[in-house]
């Protein structure tokens, strides 16, 4: 018996394993970039989320994934739209969300993230958005790393984690915390009393010695270290319908639309010489 094999890009992974970190009823506020991918993800494989991006878009049903925050494609099927003050002043202070899901370019072992600064002051990268609100005030902070580092001092806090670890998030009077950091290696959760960040998971084939000297301090591993679940294929199907460029990369998916094209020219070709002969006798 043959057995079907299939390849899978370890951005599946991540969208898979971040999905997961969502539960049925939660109010999410999803940042750009991969948490859309992820969210939208988990709602399309039948969790009950409301989703809403910082633009102000309110349960979006998109078709493709967005440019921006207030990419038009995202009022095709939302039940409601309101200004960006209003996201941000009413329902995140106000404490409506259950859940922010963020992007990150570093990220320290509190959970402190930077998307500002390279290098400080004088090379900027993407800058904060709403990352610094979101950060602060949502109940629980779901993190997703994709080219990004961990190291060992931030050169900038867009974002505050767990600050200094222990109670100082909650002394410096901020609700919830990070609860999750997903990277393309392995999925990392924090310690319940020092807020350390560990690794809970690894993805399949990563080499685990490789990973622990890619992160700059002694990192701590859980006992019962699992493995990162694959994708489902329903999951699978989701994300290279939706959004195959992301899923699978530009250039794969480039090269997956030329064998496309490629099939269908050859069975142009056989259907012609089918009727070519058909006709002749």
């Amino acid at each position: 018996m043959k057995i079907k094999t299939i390849k899978l890009t370890y951005e599946e992974i991540m969208c898979s394993a971040a999905s997961r970190e969502l539960n049925d009823g939660d109010v999410v506020f999803v940042g750009q970039g991969y948490p859309i991918l992820a969210a939208l993800l988990a709602k399309k494989s039948g969790k009950n989320l409301t989703l809403i991006m910082e633009g102000g878009i309110i349960e979006f049903n998109l078709y493709r994934p967005p440019i921006h925050i207030a990419d038009m494609t995202a009022m095709k099927g939302c039940a409601a739209s309101c200004e960006l003050i209003e996201i941000f002043g009413y329902y995140l202070f106000g404490g409506y969300f259950d859940v922010g899901f963020l992007g990150a370019s570093q990220i320290d072992k509190y959970g402190n993230i930077n998307t500002s600064f390279q290098r400080f002051p004088d090379k900027r990268i993407a800058g904060s958005g709403g990352a610094n609100e979101i950060g602060g005030y949502a109940k629980r902070i779901v993190i997703m790393m994709r080219h990004g580092r961990f190291v060992n001092e931030l050169p900038y806090i867009t974002t505050p984690g767990w600050l200094k670890g222990g109670n100082s998030r909650e002394e410096a009077g901020l609700p919830g915390g990070p609860h999750a950091v997903i990277t393309q290696k392995g999925v990392f959760k924090f310690e319940k009393d020092t807020k350390e960040i560990y690794l809970e998971s690894i993805h399949p084939k990563v080499n685990l010695k490789k990973l622990l000297r890619s992160v700059p301090w002694d990192l701590k591993v859980a006992d019962d270290l699992k493995q990162t679940p694959l994708p489902t294929q329903e999951e699978l199907d989701i994300l290279r319908t939706w959004a195959p460029g992301v899923s699978i990369g530009r250039a794969r998916w480039g090269f997956r639309q030329l064998e496309f094209l490629k099939q269908l020219a050859e069975e142009r070709k056989q259907r012609n010489l089918k009727y070519e002969q058909k006709f002749s006798n």
